[in-house]
């Protein structure tokens, strides 16, 4: 135990140690409902409305490596903290291992072993997450019109103008999660009832309000 705290508390395991921790604090918040893991940071996928043969000039423009190595089109957030899980602990055990053996300045080793963790840890990040992809496709099939009227349900632990999230039922019985918004105050908590009445095209987010029927 003493060694692990030693190796988390120094260079260079410090640096990654600290985004650790960052990211478990984000995670509790999402688990809380107060923030929206999927469309926190920038998003690198292609926009839906684009035709087919403009999203290889989308992705290039906005994607760079996350394009290249196939991580565009799941949530920042997910791609965020895998990589970071994994150049915290291959850094932990260059630190453990590597370090020792190579003479030299601490602070210059040490950032080689940075800058090597991260190198690996992006394409070891991707083998990991790519199959997760299929979960966050975008459903086309529920267009804007067929949702308003739809009730749905409150996924977030609160609704505000700009932040919340809803699942609501498509034709096929899929549970579909969308971005909601409501005038505050309001009542809707985690599980709240809602109806969704219409949809903001500019901000791609549905306006809701509580709803007590079926």
């Amino acid at each position: 135990m003493d060694a692990f705290l030693a190796a988390i508390t120094s260079y260079p395991g410090f640096l990654p140690s600290v985004l650790i921790g960052v990211l478990l604090v984000f995670w509790l918040l999402a688990i809380l409902g107060l923030v929206d893991f999927e469309h926190f940071g920038p998003d690198f996928s292609a926009d839906p409305t684009l035709h087919v043969e403009a999203d290889a000039h989308a992705d290039a423009a906005h994607g760079g490596m996350l394009v290249a190595l196939g991580l565009h089109r799941l949530p920042f957030s997910i791609v965020v903290s895998t990589i970071g899980f994994f150049w915290w602990l291959l850094t932990l055990l260059g630190a453990q291992y590597l370090l020792p053996m190579i003479p030299g300045p601490v602070w210059l080793s040490g950032s080689v072993l940075l800058l090597l963790a991260l190198a690996i840890a992006v394409p070891l990040a991707a083998a990991c997450v790519r199959p997760m992809q299929p979960l966050f496709d975008v459903h086309t099939a529920a267009r804007e019109y067929d949702l308003i009227g739809r009730p749905c349900t409150v996924m977030t632990g609160s609704v505000e103008e700009g932040f919340g999230q809803a699942e609501v039922q498509i034709d096929d019985g899929t549970p579909l999660r969308i971005q909601v918004g409501c005038a505050q105050p309001n009542a809707l908590v985690r599980g709240s009832r809602a109806l969704i009445l219409e949809h903001d095209a500019a901000r791609d987010r549905y306006r809701i309000e509580p709803y007590a029927g079926p």
